[in-house]
């Protein structure tokens, strides 16, 4: 990991690599991709970018980081979305 980030540790949570530029920048294209509305219900409100699926990859014996995944599996959706999904459905993972 870089340098250039305020992490409290050498292992950053998820939550702490929410909060990096490289996450900002990443959901920023997905916003934009998705005309910055929620891709179930059409919301423009309290937009979140959604992770389909996660990897963990095997040679490096953690996951990837959030903005390292391909566009097809961000979606943009609004809280009320992304809370009613991860209800209803358990995001995979992939051991790669």
């Amino acid at each position: 990991m870089n340098n250039n980030n305020n992490f409290s540790s050498a292992n950053p949570t998820y939550e702490e690599l929410l909060q990096s530029p490289e996450w900002g920048k990443r959901r920023e294209e997905i916003l934009l991709r998705d005309n910055f509305q929620c891709r179930v219900c059409g919301s423009r409100n309290q937009l979140q970018v959604h992770h389909r699926q996660y990897h963990f990859l095997n040679s490096k014996g953690d996951f990837k980081k959030p903005w390292e995944y391909d566009d097809i599996n961000l979606i943009t959706l609004c809280g009320s979305c992304h809370e009613r999904g991860h209800q209803i459905f358990n995001v995979p993972t992939f051991y790669i």
